[in-house]
């Protein structure tokens, strides 16, 4: 099912299946920020990424000495219905729980809440994980937004809030190697499709909180506040059109990982009844 929600400025789109955000479109002049689904390209626009980000190696891993499998990247929260949970004049909350399916690939109790407030020109998409398990809760937390690019080819580019060391963490088929790939030095980061021919760059403890995508052809601006996640990553498709803006806590198994979940690299602990609440904003400027 669609939920919609609007103001003067913008209306914005959500699917309940992965609560994934589908449209913000500018009132103004009908722009649309969000990439539109295209299979032949990529059939995601915004997906969440839990319990896991990225791959699991060999796609199993052992917990409290016994074996979990699952065979999907990013888990599998994006692929499940939410429920709409909440809903005021200015935000959509939706919920997922834990229940007998996801037990059988993930062996903890859980409610994960995503929650959409949209005010004026600024779009914030708060998570919220509460851990309902008789003990400790291990797992990782992304997001994936995909924005239509303003300009072609050599023309866009990302703006750090400060200078940065780009060397960026190198994903694969296999895992995540320890091969550092350089890919840019201050604060401009400019991308075509080769950017992303090794798939997606991740830089782990940015200096930066948020950044701006932008074009040398447009004034269009996405302001892009990511502040409190471990890792930032960008990804595209070639010839697609989209850039994705990537606030990880977590990171996808590395090629040497030894399969236990409590060591896995990035994973992230809640205590019984304990809470994980982290956010995002997008602002259009």
């Amino acid at each position: 099912m669609k939920y919609r929600l609007e103001n003067s400025n913008f209306i914005i789109q959500v699917e309940s299946k992965g609560a994934e955000l589908e449209k913000f479109t500018s009132k103004k002049d009908n722009f649309e920020y969000i990439w539109q689904k295209d299979k032949n390209f990529w059939a995601k626009s915004s997906p969440i990424l839990f319990p896991f980000v990225g791959g699991i190696k060999n796609e199993k891993y052992f917990y409290d000495e016994k074996e979990y499998r699952i065979e999907t990247k990013h888990g599998f929260a994006r692929d499940n219905e939410f429920v709409l949970s909440d809903r005021g004049e200015n935000y959509l909350e939706f919920l997922f729980e834990s229940n007998e399916e996801t037990k059988k690939k993930y062996p903890f109790d859980f409610k994960l809440f995503l929650k959409y407030i949209l005010d004026e020109n600024t779009l914030k998409m708060e998570y919220r994980v509460e851990n309902l398990t008789d003990g400790k809760m291990y797992f990782s937390l992304g997001a994936h937004p995909a924005f239509n690019v303003f300009g072609q080819p050599g023309e866009n580019y990302i703006e750090f809030e400060k200078d940065e060391i780009g060397k960026s963490l190198t994903a694969e088929s296999i895992g995540v190697t320890d091969k550092i790939r350089d890919i840019f030095e201050g604060n401009i980061l400019r991308f075509t499709d080769e950017t992303f021919k090794e798939d997606a760059i991740i830089f782990k403890n940015t200096n930066s909180k948020k950044v701006w995508l932008k074009s040398d052809k447009s004034d269009r601006i996405v302001e892009f506040d990511y502040n409190g996640f471990e890792y930032m990553a960008f990804w595209s498709v070639p010839k697609s059109g989209f850039v994705c803006l990537e606030p990880w806590d977590g990171l996808g198994d590395l090629v040497t990982s030894n399969g236990q979940l409590t060591e896995k690299e990035g994973i992230k602990k809640l205590e019984k009844g304990e809470m994980y609440q982290k956010s995002i904003e997008i602002k259009i400027l």
